[in-house]
């Protein structure tokens, strides 16, 4: 056996070793659940119970950004596993995979082992990926899916490709755009654009029979095909300020997790596209077309999230920043391959990537682990323990009206009236405006669409509602770090709603 075999075999070997080292990194925070995760599992238990797709039994409603994950998480209750645990289990396995993927786009795209297990390190890596990785949270899966349709698209495999990209429509319902990247590839690797053309339509049609029937469902159902987070997180007008909030947020959160990596794809990709102007037809064709699906998505979502208005958090930009590291790599050792420092080139790929390892370790370490134990704690002494309280001494005909829904109805089962909208949309214009809570409480703006009991508002003191005459306050619990960067103490405060009849027993 030759040393090329051995290198290729040991480089195989590290593939597992990187994969379990991110799934017990990832699982060091197993116990780190969001509130939207919380809201998946209080859709998956109606659906399990037989109550259909709905956050308050007999209501349906389209509350839920992803349907499939919905659906995986039902799945593991009707198997009877723990909804939480499987949610969570599934979303770490779906991540170890992802992890998987991107190293066959990564060889698949580079055409080189080395340079793809170094690009391969840099993803495991990635601050936000560790962060949503056992979550229970869709973002795995989407990040699974939108890596398996770039492979079987690199390998003109466009059946599967399509396949997994009408799958991530049902995941996140922005990454429909993708299929139409998967379409320009069908052409610009085809002679014979008649036949691309024909295929395409084909293909086109396999895509839109794996949506209609959520599609049908979801209209006879709920009225609409358009997720209530769609439209109750795009608040509404257009104006410059909202843009340039709009890339200042997008900028940091890719800057936080992929700085080093922008910096060597913007750098090497002039110095590359400069150096191809003299190469032959072929060389400037790999290149475009190795660029073309990867790069037009990583610039066309975020135009989406921008033209829609949408606030953008980290786990969206997880369907892009991917990309950036497969094409900052195939630019960086391409220049390097044309470069008089060729026989360098894997020195300053392992260089490159060592940049990498420091900027996400420094940052995960210093900001990202922190924020997340904080967040972990604070769910549990405040959220959590105020759906417990709601269930113990409230009656179960009684509603709550809240912001952040998923804890308190998960643990309540009482009536949530949302007052974010998702899973009460009559709420969803207000929303849009720009009202907060405060206002649809003291306007009782959500009176016409449910009967509010007691009111769960989250303020920087407690109590902040107190000046309501209509609302009693009966005790409030502090959560500490309720974003990463945010270092200062809220407090979740219950109200009772002074003109209800209710029937209290004495708080604990």
């Amino acid at each position: 056996m030759n040393d090329q075999a051995w290198i290729q075999r040991l480089l195989m070997a590290l593939l597992p070793v990187l994969v379990l080292m991110f799934y017990f990194t990832a699982s060091g925070h197993f116990g780190y659940t969001p509130d939207d995760t919380f809201i998946y599992l209080q859709f998956a238990k109606n659906l399990v119970h037989g109550n259909g797709v709905a956050f308050n039994a007999g209501d349906p409603t389209y509350g839920v950004t992803s349907p499939l994950w919905l659906f995986v998480i039902a799945l593991g209750g009707v198997l009877r596993i723990d909804l939480a645990v499987a949610a969570k289990a599934i979303d770490l396995l779906m991540a170890s995979g992802a992890v998987i993927l991107f190293y066959l786009a990564a060889y698949e795209l580079i055409r080189d082992m080395v340079v793809a297990m170094l690009a391969t390190l840099t993803f495991s890596l990635n601050i936000w990926l560790l962060r949503w990785a056992g979550s229970g949270m869709e973002t795995s899966c989407s990040v699974l899916l939108v890596l398996a349709a770039f492979v079987f698209c690199l390998r003109n495999e466009y059946l599967l490709s399509v396949v997994m990209a009408a799958l991530l429509a049902l995941v996140r319902p922005e990454a429909v755009l993708f299929v139409f990247f998967i379409a320009a590839d069908i052409f610009v690797n085809s002679h014979d654009k008649r036949s691309a053309a024909g295929l395409t339509m084909k293909l086109a049609v396999v895509y839109a029979a794996i949506l209609a029937p959520w599609l049908v469902y979801a209209y006879i159902n709920f009225g609409t095909i358009i997720p209530n987070t769609a439209l109750a997180k795009s608040p509404s007008g257009m104006g410059l300020a909202r843009v340039e909030g709009g890339i200042w947020n997008i900028g940091s959160i890719v800057a936080a997790s992929d700085g080093v990596v922008v910096v060597g794809l913007l750098s090497c990709g002039v110095l590359l596209w400069r150096k191809l102007r003299t190469a032959t037809k072929e060389d400037r064709f790999f290149y475009f077309r190795q660029s073309l699906v990867g790069l037009g998505w990583a610039a066309a979502l975020p135009v989406l999230y921008l033209l829609r208005n949408v606030t953008v958090v980290s786990r969206y930009m997880l369907l892009v920043t991917p990309f950036l590291v497969l094409v900052a790599y195939l630019y960086l050792y391409g220049t390097l391959m044309r470069s008089r420092f060729q026989r360098f080139a894997y020195a300053g790929v392992i260089i490159f990537a060592g940049l990498t390892v420091v900027q996400s370790q420094v940052t995960y370490r210093l900001i990202v682990a922190p924020g997340i134990e904080a967040f972990e704690s604070g769910m549990n002494t405040s959220l959590v323990s105020i759906g417990h309280w709601l269930k113990e001494h409230t009656r179960p005909d009684e509603g709550v009206l809240a912001w952040d829904i998923g804890a308190v109805g998960y643990f309540s089962d009482r009536r949530i009236c949302d007052a974010a909208g998702l899973v009460t949309p009559g709420l969803i214009p207000y929303v849009r405006e720009g009202a907060e809570l405060k206002q649809i409480a003291d306007e009782r703006l959500y009176a016409p669409y449910c009967t509010v009991n007691y009111v769960v508002h989250r303020a920087e003191e407690p109590n902040a509602l107190a000046a309501n005459p209509s609302l009693v306050p009966l005790f409030s619990k502090p959560f500490y770090r309720i974003g990463l960067l945010k270092m200062r103490q809220d407090y979740y405060t219950v109200y009772q709603v002074a003109s209800a009849d209710i029937h209290l027993k004495e708080a604990q």
